[in-house]
């Protein structure tokens, strides 16, 4: 398999669930959609059109990292609507100084040379999450890899729901009182839409498990070591 691999850095970054309204919680990493609407930027692609680039090239997709640290933005806004002025408060989580590696696979050499030469010239500004959130982008590599099992994860997404497949690491124990713990978690995301002119709706969901601090897997999976990074495409 030919893997794009892209080592990114926001300062700041906030991925949060589409359907949020005015509690915009961050996911810890850029889900599935984000990273075909990255795609979607490098290319000049609108994101129905970046949607179907993926699926139409069997693009597969993984992510790995972490940040320093979270805060919280207040927000106080006013919505015109008619002769009716709306005001209501909008609080947006952010991961600081966010350092990931967004890989993209492909069984073609031609179209991991497209994905990548796109990376180096982007068409659109490459943002993680909201529009104040510029990416810089510190290495693009080209590689071609076979999966291996890995029996040990951190600070990456799986596909899935791994739940009950494994345990917190011992090396946690280990962990100065002063580092935050974060557990791994699930979440059911988007990852197609159906569009309709400018409105698009949700097509498809599936879980993915966010893991944060390293895990011991009951069984390994399938997955790729780059840069010091372990990834599990999807």
């Amino acid at each position: 398999m030919f893997l794009v691999a892209l080592e990114m850095y926001a300062e700041t970054a906030s991925f949060r669930v589409s359907e949020t309204h005015t509690f915009h919680k961050t996911l810890a990493l850029p889900p599935y959609t984000t990273c075909v609407g990255l795609l979607g930027a490098a290319l000049g692609l609108d994101m129905e059109s970046a949607q179907s680039y993926v699926e139409e090239n069997g693009i597969s997709i993984g992510v790995a990292g972490q940040d320093r640290g979270e805060f919280r933005d207040l927000w106080k806004y006013r919505k015109v609507k008619s002769k009716e002025t709306i005001s209501d408060v909008l609080i947006r989580e952010y991961r600081v100084d966010l350092t990931c590696l967004v890989v993209y696979g492909t069984q073609s050499k031609e179209s991991a040379d497209v994905i990548a030469d796109g990376f180096h010239d982007p068409v659109y500004a490459l943002t993680a999450g909201h529009s104040d959130s510029l990416i810089h982008l510190r290495k693009i590599e080209v590689l071609e890899a076979d999966p291996i099992p890995l029996q040990n994860l951190e600070n990456c997404v799986v596909p899935g729901d791994i739940a009950q497949l494994y345990k917190p690491d011992e090396s946690i124990l280990d962990l100065p009182i002063t580092q935050k713990i974060r557990p791994a978690s699930t979440a059911h995301l988007p990852i197609s839409f159906s569009f309709d002119g400018d409105k698009r709706t949700v097509q498809i969901r599936e879980p993915f498990t966010f893991v944060g601090n390293q895990i011991s897997l009951s069984e390994p999976i399938d997955g790729f070591v780059i840069n010091d990074y372990k990834v599990v495409l999807r």
